[in-house]
């Protein structure tokens, strides 16, 4: 059988097999396209660890600084709480800090940015430290020496709190001062922190003495003494001191108050006459920045481990009338002044 083909439509019919062949080819294209843009921008997945509570001002600060840094079209960040001020039990933190080891490594995870000592102590050292996952950390407290961490794949910030700063502010207002009370709570960061400021007192020529209360009432006990017995009181923090009261402690402050208090930490200056203290989403801010650099490639050995920079000064003006304090007017020039 002859067939006779119709020039027309074998013109027609060419170029819609030249167009279904373009179509084909483009779906292909556009879906290997696809695949590899998916690949390549592929969301890093960022774990933070906050060694507290919510609820803990300086690290909630730290924690919505790191929130805020990652976009959430760009990377994936998971949050834990490791609650480790409240409960600070050392079976506690040990089994929280499993728990948490074992959430962490389900998550296939890029990099870690753990917030203060007991996430690095408790959560990095016996979980991670062998891994190859980096890390930067923020919020440790003077040093990191304690730790032997691993520096090819770590970096973070040291805390270091102006209390050294506070102390020299104040020697010209009370040239004769030399016994010092530290009124703050009884967790194993708090014995890191007083075998480590000693060095520091010392240096200065200050006698210092520890009360490490468990609860307000202790609390309450400490600060009425040593308002008899010491030149100047140091209020450390109250995150950890069960059945704190607020408002009974600035009643409590006023009827009380006799000695210069101070502080550094800016959530403490309700009860103290003069602060200068940390800015604490400075941390999140350089940890979650340090993280992005080693997500697109750095080398955690390349960050240099740095010390906190920032500081806010504070005067409360209703203790300072307590106890007669007259800033002058530099000190005053430079301060918050709380009324």
């Amino acid at each position: 059988m002859i067939i006779h083909k119709n020039p027309k439509t074998e013109a027609i019919y060419l170029k819609l097999k030249v167009s279904i062949s373009f179509i084909i080819l483009s779906s292909i294209l556009s879906v290997a396209f696809q695949s590899c843009g998916q690949n390549k921008f592929e969301k890093k997945k960022i774990v933070y660890v906050n060694s507290y509570h919510l609820g803990h001002p300086s690290s909630d600060e730290i924690m919505d600084a790191v929130i805020e840094s990652f976009s959430a079209d760009s990377f994936e960040l998971t949050t834990f709480i490791m609650d480790s001020k409240r409960n600070n039990s050392l079976e506690f933190i040990e089994n929280r800090s499993k728990e948490l080891s074992d959430s962490i490594k389900l998550l296939n995870l890029d990099i870690l940015i753990l917030s203060d000592d007991n996430a690095v102590k408790y959560l990095y050292l016996p979980y991670f430290k062998n891994t190859d996952i980096p890390m930067v950390f923020c919020g440790i407290n003077l040093s990191a020496s304690q730790y032997d961490l691993p520096y090819e794949k770590v970096t973070g910030m040291i805390e270091i709190l102006p209390l050294e700063d506070v102390l020299r502010t104040m020697k010209p207002y009370y040239p004769a001062m030399k016994n010092l009370l530290v009124i703050t709570e009884n967790t194993t960061t708090s014995h890191k922190e007083k075998e480590l400021l000693d060095t520091m007192f010392i240096r200065l020529g200050i006698n210092a003495t520890y009360e490490m209360v468990e609860d307000f009432d202790q609390w309450k006990s400490a600060f009425r003494e040593g308002n008899m017995n010491y030149d100047m009181i140091y209020v450390h923090t109250n995150g950890a001191i069960k059945g704190w009261n607020q408002e009974d402690a600035i009643s409590f402050v006023n009827q009380y108050i006799k000695v210069p208090l101070i502080t550094c930490e800016d959530f403490m200056m309700p009860f103290v006459v003069y602060g200068q203290t940390k800015v604490a989403a400075e941390h999140g801010i350089w940890a979650a920045n340090a993280a992005k650099k080693i997500l697109e490639g750095k080398s955690p050995a390349d960050i240099p481990i740095i010390t906190n920079q920032l500081s806010t000064t504070w005067i409360n003006a209703g203790l300072a009338r307590k106890i007669d304090f007259r800033a002058d007017t530099i000190l005053l020039g430079k301060a918050i002044i709380l009324d």
